[in-house]
């Protein structure tokens, strides 16, 4: 059932047109995200990059990590694991045009949800949010 919501939350949050609050991941699959497992991830990752958006990021880790192509950019989903628990996720949001209105969005939307801690990292072209859960 989880992967179902996993593929979801993936399908909607990030196959965006253009960057609105109401596209951006909500709390309910964040909570899904902290609950996979590393094989579990991996798995829909490999399953998702058949379609046309989607594609798997080379890095150097065992964890595969996920980039969403819509048309004003691309999101990078990169989770950070610790004994295959998610410890933290990070959302790279690369924009083709990058302006301040899109930190702000994603600034407003994130620091609404309550049990999560945010760090924003912000440059010319892009913006990453490191999400951790909060004690």
């Amino acid at each position: 059932m989880k992967k179902l919501f996993f593929l979801c939350f993936i399908f909607l949050s990030l196959n965006t047109h253009a960057l609105d609050s109401n596209k951006l991941i909500n709390l309910d699959d964040l909570k899904i995200l902290f609950d996979l497992q590393k094989n579990d991830w991996n798995e829909n990752v490999l399953f998702l990059i058949k379609k046309n958006s989607f594609s798997k990021v080379d890095n150097d880790s065992d964890v595969f990590y996920l980039k969403s192509i819509f048309n004003d950019g691309e999101i990078i989903t990169i989770p950070i694991f610790s004994k295959d628990i998610v410890e933290k996720i990070i959302f790279e949001y690369i924009f083709l045009d990058h302006n301040k209105k899109n930190l702000k969005i994603i600034n407003n939307h994130f620091n609404s949800f309550k049990n999560f801690c945010f760090e924003y990292l912000y440059n010319d072209k892009s913006i990453q949010v490191d999400i951790t859960k909060c004690n």
